[in-house]
């Protein structure tokens, strides 16, 4: 689970706390066809829940989007035996993630895996259906001083980094590496989650290590940093060129969260998502407050 901050188009801050009971009665009250919206990397559904009382455990407002896929290329295998993934009619596949937003706009993500919608999705969704006036943006809620941590890299001699499937090379800069390696991909495979790792000797290359290390230092100190599910690099050290490894994701404000699962589709169930993302804001709270302070 991951916590970003909400703000205008201009990447300014709202003046007041964004009316999420509002967004859900939206959404909610959307006919069947319009609550599906086609973005740049895949089609979207949105719904919300609002939990009932949970007894002692405090329980958090969702806005779920789930990635819709209607053109099936899986099937189902047991003991290397096949038969094809069949859809009855008006069925699709729906892979689910999970919103919430809380006190100075901080908006929540539990993320069901790597392909399901991310922060970019979210921000899509709200976006195209003009639920907030003139749109939003978001920023991750990270360590602003990452570059401490990178101040002690001297070669750089791998990277690796993974994006989901609604990441847009764009997201990355103009000339940055990851961008170039990225659009070629996306141009060939689709929107499908990418992982990358790149090994640069850690002697005779030092223009390419240089080079490498500047975009990555860059995505350590840029919203891209919110936009990626992996961010690890390896490196020698300057102190005493020994091997070293840095996981640039360490930085952001992010905690893992263990949910229920249902019986029958194995999916989490809502109650326990809506639980989960409720006590990881409790937990994470002077966390979030400081890297709310850093962006200001």
């Amino acid at each position: 689970m991951r916590f970003y901050e909400i703000l205008n188009k201009d990447k300014k801050r709202f003046p007041n706390k964004i009316p999420f009971d509002d967004m859900m009665r939206i959404i909610d009250e959307l006919p069947d066809q319009e609550a599906y919206v086609s973005t740049k990397s895949m089609e979207l559904l949105g719904s919300t829940y609002i939990p009932r009382s949970s007894g002692a455990k405090q329980a958090a407002p969702l806005i779920t989007l789930d990635r819709i896929t209607r053109d099936v290329r899986l099937r189902i295998e047991r003991q290397r035996n096949y038969r094809p993934l069949v859809l009855g009619d008006d069925e699709t596949l729906a892979e689910p993630t999970f919103y919430s937003i809380f006190d100075n706009n901080v908006l929540a993500i539990m993320r069901n895996s790597g392909s399901s919608p991310g922060a970019s999705s979210f921000r899509e969704y709200i976006n195209k259906l003009n639920i907030i006036s003139d749109g939003i943006e978001l920023i991750p809620l990270v360590d602003r001083d990452a570059l401490r941590a990178l101040r002690e890299v001297k070669t750089l001699t791998k990277l690796h980094v993974a994006v989901g499937p609604d990441v847009s090379a764009d997201v990355f800069g103009e000339g940055n590496m990851i961008a170039e390696l990225l659009r070629p991909a996306r141009r060939k495979l689709g929107n499908v989650g990418i992982e990358m790792s790149i090994r640069i000797a850690p002697k005779g290359q030092e223009s390419e290590s240089e080079i490498a290390f500047r975009d990555i230092e860059a995505l350590a100190n840029s919203d891209a940093i919110g936009f990626v599910d992996k961010a690890e690099i390896w490196y020698r050290r300057m102190e005493d060129g020994r091997a070293a490894s840095f996981d640039l994701l360490q930085e952001a404000v992010a905690q893992s969260v263990d949910v229920d699962l249902d019986d029958e589709s194995n999916q989490p169930t809502v109650l326990s998502v809506a639980q989960g993302l409720a006590a990881a804001y409790e937990d994470l709270y002077e966390e979030i407050r400081s890297a709310l302070h850093a962006t200001s």
